[in-house]
């Protein structure tokens, strides 16, 4: 499936994927390396559609000879390329090694090439054979979220985190070779799509989500596909602090309610980044709480050891020799054999909804995802047909978040814990945490009455809960200061507090102790140079004849 190959159609050469232009009048925004020195993107402006910014992928061109050097070596590996030895060797980097290899056995067969030329055409190799061809650089690009297809002769649409949702310069011209595209996807995220089964839900490498259909049997336009991109590392919740995603304080209040097995629920709508949000509050799991996550597609990606991670499963095969389907609503149930402390569901949205609440209600701890735009929205959700949780059993879940992409106070657009509600019963919703859209800054509003359930059960006060709020903040912090933000690290860290909390929080302690010192004086520093300045400018100036005039009239 060669992106350069063309398809004589007796008139003209249509291209199977066409590349549009940059021209002279697009005004360009800004442009950035994805492969040095192979691939580029220019983000421009088009004036033929109202000055729209495009997003144009520049890749390095083959000459003629490069062209027949690449495609000799397709040929070659087709023939000779051996499976690895062993099961655990990373296949990009086996085949890499290969094609250089080969590349090396039969370059005299190709020649005139020197070895830039041959660095091109490995290009290529990599990104037809082991890479997403025509949209490779779109996967590579880490400023891209979503990657969409709508069929042919349309423009591929991304959604860029700078500039949000814009058309690209990638165009399939070519039904059969976007139908041959969408079986690659598919075959990469292991399942299979075809006339029969013409629509796929799966995960490909990366944990990118894909969604796509085939041919003209559900979308008249021919095949099409969306990528939901992930980030190799998952956010962790020092890294949704420092975006502004969640404050300190809210940060530290989950933190605790976790600890003691308080249920939560994550809203929002569609990519609002509900999925993103748990993930990274699972870091504040305790180290010896056993967790079951309960899943359609697998996106969660938890550090904790003692952890069980169920999929559901389409059923196979056609007619009396189906298999069974395993859905999430089968799952929930089995997830309650493992005695778990927490069961996370990513998605609620059919029968395993009441499941989960009926598992919350007799003491289990339990988490999951559900696609709402309000807290009344969700209930009504909820309680209504396919999930039918009665309203008796709406407290079981004792905090509601509601998660938003929202459009910030300059302008750009970012994702923030908007509302945080504890449930005290069915519709009754206290408000304890909102974010101010003006200030872009997270409110306590009011008192936690999670707290004073905990401290009965614990023996404690409230005042002992609130004091130790306020060490996990210190902590938080003494992280975020000293930029401990991969998850794993985060998760090091945390796990330590819950073996040593007094050595971590004094550790945590000083060292911000320090850093504040350090920076009054600094501050005091700068004031002192500021009056000396001040006082060389008057010692100057009063030397001046005119200067007791000057400050006369002054």
């Amino acid at each position: 499936m060669s992106l350069k190959n063309k398809k004589d159609t007796g008139k003209k050469e249509i291209p199977e994927v066409e590349y549009l232009p940059l021209k002279p009048e697009n005004d360009i925004i800004e442009e950035y390396w994805v492969v040095k020195p192979f691939a580029k993107v220019v983000i421009a402006s088009v004036p033929e559609m109202g000055d729209q910014r495009m997003y144009f992928v520049q890749e390095v061109q083959l000459t003629p000879n490069e062209e027949r050097a690449k495609n000799k070596l397709f040929d070659i590996l087709s023939v000779e390329l051996e499976p690895p030895e062993s099961f655990e060797a990373d296949v990009r980097e086996y085949v890499i090694n290969e094609a250089r290899r080969l590349a090396n056995k039969y370059r005299r067969t190709v020649r005139g090439l020197s070895e830039e030329s041959w660095e091109k055409v490995m290009y290529y190799v990599e990104r037809d054979l082991l890479g997403y061809g025509p949209i490779d650089v779109l996967m590579r690009d880490p400023r891209l979220e979503d990657i969409s297809c709508d069929g042919v002769d349309r423009a591929v649409h991304v959604w860029h985190r700078d500039y949000e949702s814009i058309p690209t310069n990638i165009v399939f011209r070519d039904r059969n070779y976007l139908r041959e595209f969408v079986v690659k996807l598919a075959h990469m995220a292991g399942k299979h799509i075809s006339t029969a089964f013409p629509i796929v839900d799966a995960m490909l490498p990366g944990r990118h989500r894909l969604a796509a259909t085939f041919g003209e049997e559900v979308s008249p336009r021919g095949s099409t596909f969306t990528i939901r991109k992930f980030r190799q590392k998952p956010f962790s919740v020092i890294e949704l602090i420092a975006n502004r995603h969640t404050d300190l304080w809210t940060a530290a209040y989950i933190w605790l309610m976790l600890e003691n097995k308080i249920s939560m629920m994550i809203m929002g709508s569609t990519a609002a980044g509900k999925t993103t949000t748990l993930n990274a509050y699972a870091n504040f799991f305790k180290p010896g709480m056993k967790i079951v996550t309960v899943e359609e597609t697998p996106e969660l990606n938890l550090t904790h050891e003692n952890w069980v991670q169920l999929v559901s499963r389409e059923a196979y095969g056609l007619g009396e020799s189906k298999g069974k389907e395993i859905t999430l609503y089968d799952l929930v149930k089995l997830s309650l054999r493992y005695r778990p402390d927490y069961i996370i569901v990513g998605e609620v949205r059919g029968e395993e909804a009441f499941v989960l609440f009926q598992a919350v209600a007799t003491g289990h701890g339990g988490m999951c995802t559900i696609h709402a735009e309000s807290i009344n929205k969700c209930v009504q959700r909820l309680t209504s047909p396919p999930m039918n949780v009665s309203p008796a059993y709406i407290s079981s879940m004792n905090i509601m978040i509601l998660i938003d992409r929202v459009r910030l106070p300059g302008g750009k657009i970012g994702r923030r814990l908007r509302y945080l509600w504890e449930v005290e019963d069915f519709n009754k919703y206290r408000l304890i945490v909102k974010w101010d859209p003006r200030r872009d800054v997270h409110e306590q509003v009011n008192k936690s009455f999670l707290l004073q359930r905990i401290a009965e059960r614990e023996g404690k006060s409230i005042e002992e809960l609130e004091e130790e709020i306020e060490r996990r903040i210190a902590v938080l912090r003494w992280m975020l200061e000293k930029g401990i933000k991969d998850f794993r690290e985060v998760s090091n860290v945390i796990n330590q507090y819950y073996l040593f909390p007094e050595e971590t929080y004094e550790k945590a302690r000083m060292e911000l102790h320090t850093v504040e010192i350090s920076l009054e004086k600094e501050d005091i520093s700068k004031i002192l140079y500021s009056l000396r300045e001040r006082h060389d400018i008057i010692f100057r100036t009063s030397s001046n004849p005119h200067y007791k005039n000057k400050r006369n009239v002054e």
